[in-house]
């Protein structure tokens, strides 16, 4: 048993928020099953990453291309497809899945999510009709259709649900708009009990139709702890002045938001309201808790997943955040705990003059662009590959003469022994039969997503030091921790400085304890506005020590 079981046993899925085209036919998926994972969601990010930033698609949109499809003929087959098959794999889990509120076979997981197209997100009557089109095209009774908590996007959730159509509702960050997401699944059930249904089916049949409440976390945490972090830090006032104290706010914020969040699930679903419906049959729409990874690396890589565990609820979690709570996650029951302390955050957060509903409004429009920049992306990139195509671009194929049949056969063992899925799931014994340091030296498999996560609080970082008058950073460091930013530096250069005339920070490395070098630099750079950046990976390397 891992932990996604034991978190199963207290009534919470664990969800995957990652899709690729050879992570599905490697049995990567698979194996995450058996360990435990019970539901895969998608959004126009993560299939930009997928389809414009990999190979893995590149054979099967050559015959697309030869067959004159259009780019967004050829995004919706390859898409389709991947959903298509994750659906078939988790049919097992869907078939023999219960809710722990109704007990229905059926009626909890294997789900997939896809999104309708972020460019319809002020569009109900657009997101209705490609709702309705892509839920008939993929006819799986296991498919969830992704559509926004936006104004336009809450008629087009009580229509959808109405006609029996299972609706992901995405981009909520605040208890307002989560209120009006569950109003709209109640009254979408009640129009399907009342005789609404669409396609398959039945109609009136509530037992058919399920729906999960795509709650964010991780990005109000960050968008709080910047505005805390300018109370602290404007002059105005020091921490101590304030009551209550803006630090101890950082970090709470989110888990606080999603625990007042369950607990107003609670009491939604329950009351004659709902039981009416639930004697039909009908399903509680649970809060999934999305934006699980961890953005500040000074919190705990689990703390969305530790802190949200309730019955009825599903965590989506990226990879890097799957393997760290399997490595050292907690799974006990923590959402009802705390709740008045949760209330109180909230209401000390509020008297800091801090406007939660005005930053979660504002990540739900950011949200909308985002993803929409996104899907922009993705049809940029199909459409130069097809151009390419076209034009008669040819994959590159290579021969190693003598050595093809040694490579193959290694190849071919690799696969046998399910060396790329054991790598992934951070598996020792691909290289040796302890774990000695070799599982705290894979961090480079998610640094990917890592750095993506953080791209916010590193431009409010650099933003910040250029704000203070700083125009050099001198990094200290040996080996790996200095090359690779002397190549940075060597390829971009120095950015232009903006409108206000403030330069962007010139980068020098310092990796040598030479005196000559230390000095040369010490005379070169005004030390006043120079930021300094001590780079160690082991934190333990006397050179670099020394330069501190």
């Amino acid at each position: 048993m891992t932990k996604l079981h034991e978190l199963a046993n207290l009534g919470q899925a664990i969800w995957l928020d990652y899709i690729r085209r050879s992570f599905i036919t490697s049995g990567e998926l698979q194996a995450l099953i058996d360990q435990g994972v019970r539901g895969l969601t998608s959004n126009p990010s993560i299939f930009e990453k997928a389809i414009a930033g990999s190979a893995d698609y590149d054979a099967d949109l050559r015959p697309l291309v030869e067959a004159g499809k259009s780019v967004g003929e050829i995004y919706e087959s390859l898409v389709l497809d991947d959903i298509r098959r994750v659906a078939d794999i988790l049919r097992p889990v869907y078939g023999s899945s219960t809710l722990l509120t109704t007990g229905e076979i059926g009626a909890g997981d294997g789900y997939v999510s896809l999104e309708v197209s972020p460019t319809l997100a002020h569009d109900t009557d657009g997101t209705i009709a490609e709702a309705r089109r892509l839920f008939a095209a993929l006819d799986c009774p296991n498919v969830m259709i992704k559509v926004p908590a936006t104004p336009a996007g809450i008629p087009a959730i009580e229509t959808l649900i109405g006609e029996g159509i299972n609706v992901n509702v995405t981009l909520i960050f605040s208890l307002a708009q989560y209120e009006a997401v569950a109003e709209a699944y109640l009254a979408g059930l009640e129009k399907l009990a009342a005789g609404g249904g669409y396609g398959n089916p039945p109609y009136g049949d509530v037992s058919t139709v399920a729906s999960v409440a795509s709650f964010f976390v991780s990005r109000v945490e960050s968008a709080v702890d910047r505005q805390l972090d300018e109370l602290i830090h404007s002059g105005q006032h020091t921490p101590e002045s304030l009551i209550p104290n803006p630090q101890s706010l950082k970090g709470k914020i989110a888990t606080a938001n999603g625990k007042v969040a369950y607990a107003r699930f609670r009491e939604i679903f329950h009351g004659e309201r709902w039981e009416k419906l639930a004697t039909q049959g009908a399903r509680v729409q649970r809060p999934l808790w999305a934006s699980t990874s961890t953005k500040n690396p000074r919190y705990p890589d689990t703390l969305y997943v530790d802190g949200l565990i309730g019955p009825d609820t599903v965590n989506t979690v990226p990879p890097a955040t799957l393997q760290a709570f399997l490595d050292h996650g907690a799974a006990s029951l923590t959402l009802e705990t705390g709740v008045d302390e949760a209330c109180a955050q909230l209401a000390r957060l509020a008297e800091l003059g801090v406007d939660l509903d005005g930053i979660t409004q504002r990540l739900q429009d950011d949200g909308v662009a985002a993803f929409a920049r996104s899907f922009e992306a993705l049809m940029a990139s199909i459409a130069e590959k097809r151009e390419k195509l076209l034009a008669g671009w040819q994959l590159m194929t290579v021969s190693l003469g003598s050595y093809q049949d040694g490579v193959d056969a290694a190849l071919a063992e690799m696969k046998q022994q399910q060396i790329m899925a054991r790598l992934w799931a951070h598996d020792h014994t691909v290289w040796k039969p302890e774990p000695a340091e070799i599982t705290n030296r894979l961090g480079w498999l998610h640094i990917a997503e890592v750095m993506s996560d953080n791209l916010d609080r590193l431009e409010s970082l650099a933003e910040g030091v250029r704000s203070d008058g700083d125009t050099h950073a001198l990094l200290l460091g040996m080996g790996g921790s200095s090359l690779a930013p002397e190549v940075f530096r060597r390829t971009f250069g120095v950015r232009e400085g903006d409108h206000e005339g403030r330069p962007y920070l010139d980068l020098a490395v310092l990796d040598s304890t030479d005196p000559g070098a230390v000095l040369a630099y010490a005379e070169r750079l005004d030390l006043s506005k120079t930021l300094f950046i001590v780079a160690t990976k082991s934190g333990s390397t006397v050179e670099t020590l020394s330069f501190f």
